[in-house]
C-alpha cells in the first residue's frame, strides 16, 4: 500500500451535513433483485444519485450510496426515509477480529434491513485471506478513508462485503472519481463478492510513468489551490472546463443543485482527497484493464459508459472496447451521464445486473 497521508488536525475538516452519510432507497422485503452501491464523483455528495436511486428503486432495487468522505471509524447503510440501518462494528471490533494470518470475521452485521420474514438480517462479515497483505481491510482504512487510496478501496471493499453479506451480492457502480476507486478497487481486492461493475467516464490509470508524475503535479496544484483559494473560487474555475461543457445546458435549478453538492464539503477535505485519491495513485491503465477482464472471466459483468460528447473519456471508452471490454457511448451525454440521460444510464445498470454470466464462451 502506499504511503499514508498525515491526520488532518480536529477542527479542521467540516463535519458531514445532516443525511450525508449513506443514503439507502429501500423496498419492501429481502429484494430477490441485486442490490446497487453508487459511489459519487469528486466534491459530489450521495444526493447526486438520487435521480438514478429512484429509477431502481422503482424496479425494485435497493441502492446504496455512500459518502466517501465520510469520516466515522464504523461502517453504517442508513435508510432514507424509515429506521433500517445495516451496520459494522469500527476501528477496535476490527482488530480484535483479525487473526495471524489477517482472516477478518468482524462480528454480525447489526440493526438491520428487513427479511421476508419481517426478522432482522443479522448475517457476519468475513473476509478470505489473499495472497497481497494490502488487498485486506485493515483498521486505520475503516477509520479514515482519506488517508490513501489503499484507506478508500479497504472501505469500498468493507461496504461491498456488508451489502453482500446482508441482501446478495451487489452491483458496485462507480461515477468519475468514484469510478476511479471502483477500479482500483477491483485491483486491489479481486475476490470481492460482486454481481458486476458499471464505470462511469472514469479514469482506469495513467499509460505510463510520465503520465503518473503528470498526474501527481496536477493534483499537487489543484489541492494547493484549494487550500489558498477556498472552495468557491475553485468551483468558479472547476465548472468552466470543457469537461463539463454539456452541464451548462441544464436547467438553472439543475445547475444550482450541482453548485451547492460541490460546496458541502471543505477545502481541506477535497484537498486531501485529490491528494490520496488522485489517477496517479491507481495501478496502470494496462493493469486495471487486466483486472476487469479477470472479472468477466469469472463470470461477473462490466460495462465502461461514457457519454458521446465527452470527447476525452468517450476516447478512453473506444479503449477499454479495444481491450476487448464491453463498453457504451450515450448518445447526447456529456461526462455525467447519469445526470443528463437517468433513464438510459439506469436501464444499462438494470440489464447488467440482470444480465447472465459474462464469462467467455468456451471453445
Amino acid at each position: 500500500m502506499r504511503e499514508e497521508e498525515n491526520a488532518v488536525p480536529e477542527g479542521q475538516r467540516k463535519a458531514p451535513a445532516a443525511g450525508l452519510g449513506w443514503r439507502k432507497e429501500s423496498v419492501a422485503g429481502r429484494p430477490e433483485k441485486a442490490p446497487v452501491i453508487l459511489l459519487h464523483g469528486f466534491a459530489q455528495t450521495p444526493a447526486s444519485w438520487d435521480g438514478v436511486a429512484r429509477i431502481l428503486q422503482g424496479q425494485g432495487r435497493r441502492t446504496y450510496a455512500p459518502n466517501l468522505f465520510e469520516p466515522e471509524s464504523g461502517l453504517a447503510l442508513r435508510a432514507c426515509d424509515c429506521g433500517e440501518a445495516l451496520t459494522a462494528p469500527g476501528d477496535a471490533a476490527y482488530d480484535r477480529a483479525s487473526g495471524p494470518t489477517g482472516d477478518l470475521a468482524a462480528g454480525p452485521a447489526r440493526g438491520v434491513a428487513d427479511s421476508p420474514t419481517g426478522d432482522p438480517i443479522n448475517h457476519p462479515i468475513t473476509d478470505k485471506p489473499t495472497s497481497d497483505p494490502a488487498s485486506r481491510p485493515t483498521s486505520h482504512s475503516i477509520a479514515d478513508p482519506l488517508a490513501s487510496m489503499g484507506a478508500v478501496c479497504d472501505r469500498v471493499a468493507a461496504i461491498v462485503r456488508l451489502v453482500a453479506a446482508a441482501e446478495g451480492a451487489p452491483v458496485l457502480v462507480g461515477y468519475s472519481m468514484g469510478g476511479r476507486i471502483a477500479a482500483e478497487t477491483m485491483v486491489r481486492h479481486p475476490g470481492l463478492p460482486l454481481a458486476g461493475l458499471v464505470l462511469e467516464s472514469a479514469e482506469l490509470g495513467p499509460a505510463d510513468d510520465a503520465a503518473r508524475a503528470a498526474l501527481a503535479r496536477r493534483n499537487g496544484e489543484w489541492a494547493a489551490w484549494l487550500r489558498e483559494g477556498g472552495v468557491a473560487a475553485f468551483m468558479d474555475w472547476w465548472e468552466t472546463l470543457p469537461l463539463f461543457a454539456t452541464q451548462r445546458e441544464l436547467p438553472p435549478a439543475t445547475r444550482a443543485a450541482i453548485r451547492a453538492d460541490r460546496e458541502a464539503h471543505d477545502a481541506e477535505t477535497l484537498a486531501r482527497s485529490l491528494e490520496a485519491w488522485g489517477a496517479h495513485h491507481q495501478a496502470a491503465e494496462s493493469e486495471t484493464a487486466a483486472a476487469l477482464a479477470q472479472m468477466r472471466v469469472a463470470g461477473r459483468p462490466v460495462l465502461y459508459l461514457a457519454g458521446s460528447r465527452d470527447e476525452k473519456y468517450a476516447a478512453l471508452a473506444a479503449r477499454v472496447r479495444a481491450a476487448g471490454l464491453p463498453a457504451k457511448l450515450v448518445e447526447g451525454a456529456g461526462h455525467n451521464v447519469h445526470l443528463e440521460k437517468p433513464e438510459v444510464f439506469s436501464r444499462a445498470v438494470a440489464q447488467l445486473a440482470g444480465a447472465p454470466p459474462s464469462g467467455p464462451s468456451p471453445s
